[in-house]
């Protein structure tokens, strides 16, 4: 027990930081409160520019009803555009913003920041061996993951 509490430790530290140094940019502070949800939204937008609702549920993890009150907040501060779908008229396309881009864009070099700040604690060689360990454990996860879905 005592290597999963820290290891929770750690895990809840990194992302502490990871999630209040998103907002210390001066021109985003304040945009987007402490929520996850959205974060990762705007980052799956700027990797993939055109999403679907249900699509963004599934990487999210979460009911159609939540996606939908995430797009709308992100909508309604004016970082995404839902537009009718060109090939299925029942659907909607999300796309960023050119403001919801700057933010997405502002994010992931916060966050690219951050990793290198992490992984400057060590050497080449402990920072190849930490990447391969996470790897394993973030594929294991996965696995997990679509044997639930599954199921």
């Amino acid at each position: 027990m005592d290597k999963e509490l820290e290891l929770l430790g750690y895990v809840g530290t990194l992302l502490r930081v990871m999630l209040v140094s998103e907002l210390t940019s001066p021109e985003h502070q304040h945009v987007i409160r402490f929520n996850l949800s959205d974060f990762t939204a705007l980052g799956m937008l700027r990797e993939q520019q055109v999403v679907r609702a249900s699509e963004l549920a599934g990487t999210l993890g979460i009911v159609p009803t939540t996606a939908s009150s995430v797009i709308a907040r992100l909508v309604k501060r004016g970082l995404v555009s839902r537009t009718q779908s060109e090939t299925d008229r029942r659907a909607y396309d999300l796309s960023l913003t050119p403001e919801g881009a700057q933010l997405a864009n502002a994010i992931h070099n916060q966050d690219l920041h951050n990793m290198r700040l992490f992984l400057s604690a060590l050497d080449d060689e402990d920072q190849t061996t930490l990447l391969s360990l996470l790897g394993r454990v973030v594929e294991r996860v996965a696995s997990l993951e679509n044997a639930e879905a599954s199921d």
